[in-house]
């Protein structure tokens, strides 16, 4: 298993599994919205990469 997630998307992955929705309001106030949200969906896209990765493992 492979880890390809940047330290920002590993941050902004946390803040959004911590605070859920409402890190978007959030990342509105201190102007960071639109990076952070690109960040988050790669990282996401990177999660469950692994994830699929990983049961295909499993069942291997």
């Amino acid at each position: 298993m492979k880890n390809d997630l940047t330290g920002e998307e590993w941050i902004v992955l946390a803040d959004y599994l911590d605070k859920e929705d409402r890190v978007f309001d959030f990342w509105k106030k201190d102007k960071t919205l639109s990076k952070n949200t690109k960040l988050l969906r790669s990282a996401q896209r990177k999660f469950f990469q692994t994830a699929r990765d990983i049961r295909k493992a499993d069942k291997a």
